[in-house]
C-alpha cells in the first residue's frame, strides 16, 4: 500500500516518463484527505507550498504519472563540519528565533490568508521586513524543515569548475592592467617545460627568461652581446604566472618538476596500497635486497682496510622473518643475490656450523623457497631469473629506485645498520665527513668472517624480537593469541603449504652461474683449469681421440665463482661434482678471478719475454754466424792439401785421441798449480820468501 510521510519526495513524470516536477511533503492532515507539498527543483527560485489532494496523488502514482523517490540531501549544508557550523551558527539561530513561533502553526502557516497575518506578527516582533521573513520560511521548508537549512549557503557561490572569461584584469586595482590570453598560456607552458623542468630554474627565474624570450620589443648591444628589451607593461606579471602555475598543476606535478618524478613518486604520491597485501600467509612473498653495511672491515691479516661490505637479506613479508642473508666484499650482482636466496633455501644448522656456531633447527627453522620473490630490477631483471621457473618461484621485479615497494626489508636494513653503528668498532654512517670528525677507519678491526658471525647471532635475535606497531595481525592470530615475533608467527602460520623446498643440487644448478667447458684427455677444461671425476674415469670420458660425455666435446658446467676447487656437471638425473686434476691442483681454494689474474699474468709475461727474446735470439744468431765463419776458414786452411777421402781415414783412432784430450780438459778432478799464479800485491805482503842455496851462500859470503 502506497503511503506518504513528511519529507517524502514525489517525482512527477511527463509523457516521456522524464522528471517534470519534484515535490516535498510538508504536512498531512489527520484524516488523510489533504497534503501540503512544495516544489524543490530550484533552490534559487523557491515557491510557497500549496495544498493538494492526498487521493489525487495516490491515483497519479497508480497511473504511473508520478512516483515516490529519494533525493540526495545536501550534506554540506544539512550536516556541515564543525568549522563551518561554528562560523555561521549564530546567524542560523537568529533566523530561527524570528520564525520559530509561526512555523509550528500548521496548517495555518500553509494557508495564504492566515500566513500573511503570521508573517505580519513576526515582522512586528523582529523588525525584519516581510519579504525577508517569507524567504526564511521558504528556505526552511525547502530543506525539509531542517534548522540547518537556514545556514548561509556559500557552497555553490561563484562558478566552481568553470573557467571564467574576463574582459578586464580581475582583482584589486593595480598598475598592471595586463589580461591573460590563450597565447600567454601557451607561453607559460613552454617556459615551464624549457626553463623550469629541463634547466631546473625556479619560478622567478623562469618568469624572467619567459619575458626575455616571448615579450621583448627589441635588442640593444652591451658588452658585445645582444640584450633583449623586455616590454614590462605588455607582459604577464610574476604573480599572474605563479597563479596560473598553481591552479593548473597538482602538488605531485609541482614536486616532480622540482625534484624529478622518481623522487615525487617516493615522497609525495598517494599511499592507497599496502605492500603486504600480496602476502596473506608465510611463504607467499619473500623480499630480497642489498645494502652497504655501515662498517669498515679489515683484511684477514688485519693490515689492510677493505671498506664496507655488501649485505643481502631475504625476508618473509607476512611474518617479517629473516629467511636468509649473505655478506660479500664483491659488488651487487645476480650471483651475490642468488647466494642469499640459496642460504634461505638451505639448512641453517649446516651453514652456521661452518663458522663454529652450533644451533638447532628450532633456532632458525627455514630451508624453504617462497611462492613469489620480489627484488630490484638490477639483479632480478636478468634473463637468468627465468631459472626460478625451474624452482617453482615467480619473480616480481620492483621498478627502479622504488624502495617504498619493499618497505619491510628497507626498514630491516635501517635497524641493522643502526645496531651495527652502536655495537661494532669501525662503524660509519652514510654521510660526508666534516673537518674535525674522527675517521672511523681508525677503529676498524673486524674481518668479514667475524662480521658474518655477528650477523648470524643478530638475525636469530631479530627473529625473536617484537614486531613493530605497524604490523596488523589477523583475526586467527588474535584467536590463537600468537606471540607477535617473526619466529612465532612463522611457526604458527597455518598455511605453510605455500613454502616448498628443493635439493641442494637443484639450487646449485639453477642459482649458480653456468659456462661452457671442453672435454679432453687432460680432463674437463674450464677457465684454463682441468677437472676430473670418478664417473668420467669409469665411463672413459677422457680416453681416445673422440672424448665426450654424450658424444660432444663441449659441455655445460655449473660453478661457484668464489672457489675454483670444484665444478658441477649435469649428468642424467643429477649433478656430478668434479675436482681439480694434479695439473691444476696448485690453484685449489682460489677465487676464479684470482686464477684469471694469474693466467693473465702468465700470458702478459710470455708476450713481454717474447719481445725480449727476439734480441737474445739476434745475439745468438750473430755469435753462431761468426763462429761458423771462423770454423769454416780454419778448416779450409788446414785441409787445403787433403782429399775428402783421406779426411775420413783413421777416424776411430783420432776420435779416441780427441776424446781423451777433451775429457782431460774437462775432468772433474783437474787441479791447478797455485804457485805458478801471480800473487796480488795485497797478498804478497803476507808471504815469506824462502832463499835458494845459491842465494844463501851469496848472503853468507857478504
Amino acid at each position: 500500500m502506497i503511503q506518504f510521510v513528511v519529507n517524502s519526495v514525489i517525482e512527477r513524470l511527463d509523457e516521456n516518463l522524464e522528471t517534470e516536477q519534484l515535490l516535498r511533503v510538508l504536512w498531512i492532515d489527520e484524516e488523510g484527505d489533504q497534503v501540503v507539498v512544495m516544489s524543490i527543483e530550484n533552490n534559487r527560485k523557491m515557491e510557497f507550498p500549496f495544498i493538494n489532494s492526498y487521493k489525487s496523488l495516490i491515483q497519479e502514482i497508480e497511473l504511473n504519472r508520478c512516483r515516490v523517490t529519494e533525493l540526495e540531501a545536501d550534506m554540506r549544508l544539512l550536516s556541515p563540519d564543525e568549522d563551518y557550523l561554528e562560523k555561521y551558527k549564530q546567524n542560523r539561530d537568529r533566523i530561527w528565533n524570528i520564525i520559530k513561533d509561526i512555523v509550528i502553526q500548521e496548517p495555518e502557516i500553509f494557508i495564504s490568508e492566515k500566513r500573511g497575518e503570521l508573517i505580519h506578527q513576526a515582522h512586528l516582533n523582529s523588525g525584519k521586513s516581510k519579504k525577508v521573513i517569507r524567504n526564511y520560511l521558504k528556505k526552511y521548508w525547502f530543506y525539509g524543515k531542517s534548522r540547518n537549512g537556514l545556514l548561509n549557503n556559500y557552497f555553490d557561490c561563484g562558478a566552481p569548475g568553470n573557467q571564467r572569461v574576463y574582459k578586464k584584469k580581475p582583482g584589486p586595482v593595480s598598475s598592471n592592467r595586463y589580461l591573460i590570453t590563450e597565447a600567454d598560456i601557451q607561453n607559460f607552458k613552454s617556459a615551464i617545460r624549457i626553463f623550469h623542468i629541463r634547466q631546473g630554474m625556479n619560478l622567478t627565474t623562469t618568469h624572467e627568461r619567459m619575458c626575455e624570450t616571448y615579450y621583448k620589443r627589441g635588442f640593444y648591444r652591451k658588452h658585445g652581446v645582444r640584450v633583449p628589451i623586455v616590454d614590462v607593461d605588455r607582459s604577464p606579471s610574476l604573480r599572474q604566472f605563479r597563479y596560473w602555475y598553481t591552479q593548473n598543476t597538482t602538488s605531485f606535478n609541482r614536486y616532480a618538476n622540482n625534484y624529478g618524478r622518481r623522487r615525487a613518486t617516493m615522497d609525495v604520491r598517494h599511499m592507497k596500497g599496502n605492500a603486504s597485501e600480496k602476502a596473506d600467509y608465510v611463504g607467499a612473498l619473500f623480499e630480497v635486497d642489498a645494502t652497504r653495511a655501515d662498517i669498515l672491515l679489515v683484511s684477514f691479516d688485519r693490515k689492510t682496510i677493505l671498506g664496507k661490505p655488501v649485505l643481502y637479506v631475504v625476508m618473509d613479508v607476512f611474518s617479517r622473518f629473516v629467511a636468509g642473508y649473505h655478506v660479500s666484499l664483491a659488488s651487487e650482482s645476480w650471483f651475490e643475490s642468488m647466494v642469499a636466496v640459496e642460504h634461505a633455501g638451505t639448512s641453517k644448522v649446516e651453514n652456521c656450523a661452518q663458522f663454529g656456531i652450533h644451533i638447532t633447527e628450532e633456532d632458525w627453522p627455514c630451508h624453504y623457497l617462497p611462492k613469489n620473490l620480489v627484488g630490484d630490477r638490477g639483479e632480478l631483471k636478468s634473463q637468468l631469473s627465468e631459472r626460478f621457473v625451474n624452482l617453482n618461484v615467480d619473480v616480481l621485479n620492483a621498478p627502479s629506485y622504488r624502495g617504498d615497494l619493499k618497505p619491510f626489508i628497507e626498514s630491516t636494513f635501517h635497524i641493522t645498520n643502526q645496531t651495527i653503528r652502536q655495537l661494532l668498532p669501525g662503524s660509519t654512517e652514510a654521510r660526508q665527513m666534516v673537518r674535525g670528525d674522527r675517521d672511523p677507519a681508525l677503529d676498524s678491526a673486524l674481518t668479514i668472517e667475524e662480521f658474518n658471525k655477528f650477523l648470524i647471532i643478530y638475525f636469530m635475535t631479530y627473529n625473536k624480537s617484537a614486531l613493530s606497531k605497524d604490523y596488523l595481525p589477523s583475526k586467527e592470530m588474535f584467536t590463537d593469541q600468537v606471540e607477535l615475533t617473526p619466529l612465532k608467527v612463522w611457526n604458527w602460520s597455518k598455511n605453510k603449504r605455500l613454502l616448498h623446498e628443493k635439493t641442494r643440487d637443484e639450487l646449485r644448478y639453477n642459482l649458480l652461474p653456468r659456462g661452457q667447458a671442453k672435454v679432453s684427455r687432460f680432463g674437463i677444461e674450464f677457465n684454463n683449469l682441468f677437472y676430473t671425476c670418478m664417473l668420467g674415469i669409469e665411463e672413459g670420458w677422457f680416453e681416445g681421440e673422440s672424448v665426450a660425455t654424450v658424444g660432444n666435446k663441449n659441455i655445460e658446467v655449473t660453478f661457484d665463482p668464489r672457489n675454483c676447487s670444484n665444478i658441477f656437471v649435469k649428468h642424467k638425473k643429477g649433478l656430478i661434482e668434479c675436482f681439480l686434476t694434479g695439473k691444476s691442483r696448485k690453484y685449489e681454494n682460489l677465487h676464479f678471478d684470482e686464477v684469471k689474474k694469474i693466467m693473465e699474468y702468465r700470458d702478459n709475461q710470455i708476450k713481454e719475454q717474447e719481445k725480449v727474446e727476439k734480441q737474445h735470439r739476434a745475439e745468438f744468431h750473430a755469435f753462431t754466424e761468426e763462429l761458423n765463419k771462423v770454423a769454416k776458414k780454419s778448416t779450409a786452411e788446414n785441409t787445403q792439401n787433403k782429399s775428402f777421402y783421406s779426411r775420413k781415414q783413421n777416424k776411430r783412432e783420432v776420435r779416441t785421441v780427441d776424446g781423451k784430450v777433451w775429457g782431460a780438459k774437462n775432468a772433474l778432478t783437474k787441479s791447478e798449480n797455485k804457485l805458478d799464479k801471480e800473487v796480488s800485491k795485497n797478498e804478497a805482503s803476507n808471504v815469506i820468501d824462502f832463499l835458494s842455496s845459491e842465494e844463501r851462500e851469496e848472503k853468507d859470503f857478504i
